[in-house]
Parts: structure tokens; sequence; C-alpha cells
């Protein structure tokens, strides 16, 4: 009994009732849970297909990009000989100016030596023509 004076007691067949209604509502909730986890793992398959199909229209525009740059590329075989036929234009231009700066420098030589002899020339008869100027006035 407790204070109130009622007893406690119940039956066994209540008492196995009172289990099993139990057990049934707790199972009932299990497969919900389950029923539920299985949804979201539907639900998370689907994003995640959406989600790869996306990123695959994503690679797919690049790859094309991609395709399209590299059809403008020069293939290596046509970069090399296009930097054999510079190099050997560069090794005749810089052969040409080689000679041509040879060249001035013998004539600008030659010049120089020509204008240095005329110079000297010039003062030397300035000179001769200053010296007979003073030599015929009268001292």
């Amino acid at each position: 009994m407790n204070l109130n004076g009622h007893s406690n007691s119940i039956s066994l067949k209540e008492y196995l009732l009172a289990m099993l209604n139990a057990e049934r509502e707790m199972a009932a909730q299990q497969r919900a849970f389950v029923a539920m986890r299985f949804e979201l793992a539907e639900k998370a398959l689907e994003l995640n297909h959406v989600e790869m199909l996306r990123r695959l229209d994503l690679l797919n525009h690049a790859h094309e990009d991609a395709r399209q740059k590299e059809a403008s590329f020069v293939g290596r075989e046509v970069y090399e000989s296009q930097v054999k036929d510079t190099n050997k234009w560069r090794d005749e231009v810089n052969a040409a100016l080689s000679t041509r700066q040879g060249r001035s420098s013998v004539t600008s030589g030659v010049a120089g030596a020509v204008g240095g002899l005329a110079l000297s020339a010039l003062f030397a008869m300035i000179m001769y023509i200053a010296k007979a100027m003073l030599n015929g006035f009268p001292k």
C-alpha cells in the first residue's frame, strides 16, 4: 500500500499488456526513424547527383574552352622552324651591321685624316700669309 491507502498492485496481465504496448510504441518509433533515415539518405543521393551533373557540365565547358585555346597554339615543329629562321635572319643582320660598321670606321678614319690634313694645310697657309704680310710691312 501507498500513503493514500491505495494499492499499487496490478495484475500480471495488465502489466504484460502495458509492456507489450510500450514495446510496440518503441518499435513504431524505430521504424519511423529508420524510414526517415532512408528518406534523408535518398534525398542526399539526389542532391549529390544534381551537384555531380552541375560539376560535369562545368568541366565539359572548361574542356571545350581548353580545346579552343589549344587550337590557336603553334606546334613545336612550327615554333622551332620559326625560331631557326629568326636566328638565321638575326645573324645575317648582325653580320651586315658589323660589315657596315667596319666600313664606316674606315671611312670615318680616312675622312678624319683628310680633314685633319686639310685643316693643317689651311692653318699653315694662314700662317704663311700672315708671315708674308707681316714681313712685307716696314719695321
